[in-house]
């Protein structure tokens, strides 16, 4: 089995944190192609920012994504999701989708701890496009992460499992780390904290396995069915062969 990693900004790092959890959680003949965004911004933090996600992703899935058997998306914002799961007949598994359903197997209500200031409203209504709001909890975001903590979440491991027993205390059975940079953080954390934490980029890569798997089959009517054919202006030159191979 071949899984695309995709992660949609710029910064190869997250792509190597995200790369080497996936590759730890997968089964032993998975193999795992990780895939950075060209365009855009180093880490994606605003409504703006994921919108460029979105395109960036779009694009990699039709550079690399032709021949894997699942699309797994390395962002938190699950950017490109839809349009992504709508133009590919494989598995396409958003981090944040997969571990908000994954939270609502481990218990009854959960939570999402992420960094920044502005991006709350953002993962509230990700979380609501998956019906989920009656079993959310909220969004807890610590401080901004410096370039240093970004490359080493561990640095405020602290702060994340403090921000455990407070979601706790409000009624969390888990909380989701909102980020690909917490890939692997959850497992190293479990013991400190009351509750589970759930990692988006794992669940996304058990859950992709799992779909392949199941061999579930292509919508061929509503708004999840391939595409028409079309000739695209302006965009990469394997964007436009996707969209020229599609059927009519």
């Amino acid at each position: 089995m071949r899984i695309l990693l995709i992660n949609p900004n710029t910064s190869q790092f997250v792509t190597d944190t995200a790369a080497a959890e996936a590759r730890k959680v997968s089964a032993p003949k998975t193999a795992i192609e990780a895939v950075t965004g060209t365009i855009g911004p180093p880490i994606i933090g605003c409504r703006s920012e994921a919108a460029i996600g979105a395109y960036a992703a779009l694009e990699l899935a039709a550079t690399h994504g032709r021949d894997a058997d699942a699309i797994v998306l390395a962002v938190s914002f699950d950017c490109g999701l839809p349009a992504i799961r709508q133009a590919f007949s494989m598995p396409v598994v958003g981090m944040t989708e997969a571990a908000a359903h994954t939270a609502c197997m481990v218990g009854g209500r959960f939570a999402l701890l992420t960094f920044g200031d502005r991006v709350a409203p953002l993962y509230e209504e990700l979380i609501d496009s998956y019906g989920l709001t009656s079993r959310f909890v909220g969004v807890h975001c610590i401080p901004a992460l410096t370039p240093a903590q970004l490359r080493d979440p561990s640095l405020v491991q602290d702060r994340i499992v403090d921000a455990a027993h407070t979601l706790a205390k409000q009624g969390a059975d888990s909380v989701i780390l909102g980020g690909a940079v917490f890939a692997g953080l959850p497992n190293r954390l479990d013991k400190e904290t009351p509750i589970p934490l759930i990692d988006g980029l794992a669940a996304a890569v058990r859950m992709a396995e799992t779909l392949v798997d199941l061999r579930i089959t292509k919508q061929t009517t509503g708004s999840y069915q391939l595409p028409g054919a079309k000739s695209l202006q302006g965009v990469g030159d394997d964007l436009r062969a996707l969209f020229d191979g599609f059927d009519n």
